[in-house]
């Protein structure tokens, strides 16, 4: 009997030890699940979108109605550049520089550009050219080269033939839009 006794004295000690273990590794599991925990902090900073047209000068000796230089405007949101022109005689021109100007806080990526207006190609008593524009996809930076100087000109040559001369007044009406987007 006491053979028996020992059998089952082991018995009850190696079963007592698994339920212990089990027990164990369920109340161990229970406090890792207690104690566990993710902690983090965003900050999310201040952002401006702000590119625009800026500092529209009108060249020296272009052509004025009245003494006043009201060909070009700049729209309230200095997005957008128009201008309306009608030069009245040979070696009259018409000449503004604008700035586009980056003084966000993103670099920006020019999406679009678009000239509306009248269609002076093909025109035989009309120059005009337009210097500074930037290439799709370029980038404007924040901070580092945030400035392109635009020079547009229209002019009515000197050296114009007789037959070349216009028979009516022309009013030449155009107005330059950029569509910049967030440079990733």
């Amino acid at each position: 009997m006491k053979r028996e006794s020992v059998i089952l004295n082991k018995k009850l000690v190696f079963v007592s030890l698994f339920l212990l273990l089990i027990a164990g590794i369920t109340l161990g599991y229970a406090r890792l699940e207690e104690t566990l925990s993710i902690k983090g902090d965003t900050k999310i900073s201040k952002v401006g979108w702000l590119v625009h047209f800026k500092n529209l000068e009108v060249t020296e000796g272009s052509y004025t109605s009245n003494g006043e230089n009201t060909a070009v405007i700049v729209d309230e949101d200095d997005t957008k550049v128009t201008y309306s022109v009608t030069l009245h005689q040979p070696g009259d021109f018409y000449e503004f520089t604008v700035d586009i100007v980056n003084d966000g806080t993103l670099d920006a990526k020019l999406n679009d550009r678009r000239e509306t207006g009248t269609d002076i190609s093909g025109i035989p008593f009309v120059e005009y050219s337009v210097e500074g524009l930037p290439a799709i996809n370029s980038v404007l930076k924040v901070g580092e080269s945030n400035k392109k100087t635009v020079r547009i000109r229209i002019e009515y040559p000197l050296d114009i033939r007789p037959v070349d001369l216009p028979t009516e007044d022309y009013t030449f009406t155009k107005t330059i839009e950029l569509d910049y987007v967030q440079s990733r």
